[in-house]
């Protein structure tokens, strides 16, 4: 009766540590997910923006570190310099108004490496960006969160975008997704 016991206790605490460990859907949390952009001005200096239209979602594996299922959408007329003639300027560059969004839609990971199709200015190309892990846990308000970084450089040209004024762009993403059915409303 002992060894059945036994059997049952570690077959169920087995079956239990398999849930935890099973790949998680985040959705994305557009509070705390960062799109930030650097421009060169004129060689001078880098003049920031950022992209607060941001969703999507995300898979992750906290056992392997497997991040999938990645499709991430950024609202192009979002996009805020902090001066609004500027960001005027650049939505025309932009051509926003034909192409009011960019996605990336993952296709692999490897290393720490994630690959994917990024569409931006109606143009679609795979690329593949370093992704850090920031952290991973429960929140205050009853949710689950896990928090990812990564940063590339991105050449408007590539895209059939010809933005004389920015042929370089220094992309920053960093953000939080809250694991898909867990509370959101009390985030902060």
């Amino acid at each position: 009766m002992t060894t059945i016991r036994s059997a049952l206790l570690t077959a169920a605490l087995f079956a239990g540590s398999a849930a935890i460990a099973a790949p998680v859907k985040y959705d994305i949390d557009p509070t705390h997910f960062y799109v930030q952009i650097g421009v060169s001005h004129l060689g001078y200096s880098t003049i920031p923006g950022l992209f607060k239209g941001v969703s999507g979602s995300y898979t992750y594996d906290s056992d392997s570190g497997e991040i999938k299922d990645v499709s991430v959408t950024v609202k192009i007329p979002s996009l805020d310099t902090g001066f609004g003639e500027r960001d005027e300027h650049l939505q025309k560059y932009l051509e926003s108004s034909a192409y009011p969004e960019a996605t990336f839609k993952s296709t692999a990971w490897k290393d720490g490496q994630l690959t994917g199709n990024l569409t931006f200015h109606g143009k679609t190309q795979s690329i593949t960006v370093p992704v850090s892990k920031v952290g991973e846990g429960s929140d205050p308000w009853g949710g689950y969160r896990s928090g990812f970084s990564t940063a590339f450089d991105l050449k408007p040209a590539d895209y059939g975008a010809n933005i004389e004024v920015a042929p370089l762009v220094k992309v920053s993403v960093s953000g939080e997704g809250i694991r898909a059915g867990d509370k959101k409303e009390a985030a902060k």
